[in-house]
């Protein structure tokens, strides 16, 4: 096995790219989703108005509340005391 010696500087590049990835993977990728399948298929078939990305965020927010306070998610954080 070939052991690579990476610079620190290229690591923080290579570890921004993949967070960014990660970011437009669970946030970006959602509301456009959700931007584009509103516009298309409630917007198209009935009087309700097309929205823009910041109104598709704004549902996304939304949903993820509802899921949240509807119990399906549950989110715990635990702190220790450091001995």
């Amino acid at each position: 096995m070939k052991i690579y010696q990476v610079p620190p500087f290229a690591a923080a590049i290579f570890l921004s790219a993949l967070c960014m990835g990660i970011v437009g993977l669970f946030i970006v990728l959602p509301i456009a989703c959700i931007q584009w399948t509103w516009n298309y298929f409630v917007a198209g078939f009935s009087v309700l108005p097309y929205i823009n990305i910041w109104q598709a965020s704004l549902l996304y927010v939304a949903g993820a509340i509802v899921l949240y306070l509807s119990g399906l998610v549950r989110i715990d954080v635990e702190a220790h005391k450091a001995e």
